[in-house]
């Protein structure tokens, strides 16, 4: 029973508490337009809750944890949230240009890469040799689907998803390992701009590719 509420703490950490913004920034834009409502109503509203957290929390007083909160709460999610609103537009923007099977190709196989990419690394204990091939697919997958889709944003939005995903997998091993400083392990995530570049360059020529194959065959089609 409490290996099971260990487990389900450790879910809700690493999972449940950064997608909630995430998801309320994009359910938020889907029914208001308004990248500012988004974000702001998400910040308000993670704030309000951070400074309720910390003031109960706090050595300092509560006046200062909830200052803490609000601040450290609401500003992060309120960017997690204009994240979300921000890949809604995209995904309908991709919808329109790109049509409907492309862009479900995209962003399915794209976030369905990332849940399994973050399992994999939570169950590999974070392990090197996972990490290193899931990035090897990763650039395989980029290329691959901009060159069949044609897609450039969808294709660097979601691997970027997948490498916070994979950061999040190694940050959970090393917490359900029992690592004393397992927090150190989060510092992965400022790999992650790097480790896009690639990414880009890959997605860059995959779609470069793609269009050029494809106004091949379109003029070696006879009229």
């Amino acid at each position: 029973m409490g290996s099971s509420l260990d487990l389900l703490k450790l879910l809700y950490l690493i999972v449940v508490e950064p997608l909630l913004p995430l998801l309320t920034g994009a359910g938020l834009f889907m029914l208001t337009r308004s990248h500012l409502v988004a974000a702001g109503l998400s910040a308000l509203g993670f704030g309000a809750w951070g400074a309720l957290y910390f003031s109960r929390l706090s050595l300092d007083g509560a006046l200062s944890g909830a200052l803490y909160g609000l601040g450290a709460d609401g500003v992060t999610s309120g960017l997690v949230a204009l994240a979300g609103s921000s890949y809604v537009r995209l995904v309908t923007a991709d919808a329109r240009r790109l049509g409907t099977e492309r862009t479900a190709i995209v962003h399915a196989g794209g976030i369905a890469f990332a849940a399994t990419a973050f399992v994999l690394l939570l169950v590999t204990n974070g392990s090197d040799k996972v990490g290193i091939g899931l990035y090897l697919v990763l650039l395989a997958w980029s290329l691959g689907a901009a060159a069949a889709t044609g897609s450039f944003g969808g294709v660097v939005a979601t691997m970027a998803l997948a490498l916070v995903a994979m950061v999040h997998g190694i940050w959970g091993a090393a917490i359900a390992s029992g690592v004393r400083d397992a927090g150190q392990a989060y510092i992965a995530i400022f790999y992650v701009p790097p480790l896009l570049v690639p990414v880009l360059a890959t997605a860059a020529f995959g779609r470069w590719l793609g269009s050029s194959l494809r106004a091949r065959r379109s003029h070696d089609r006879p009229g």
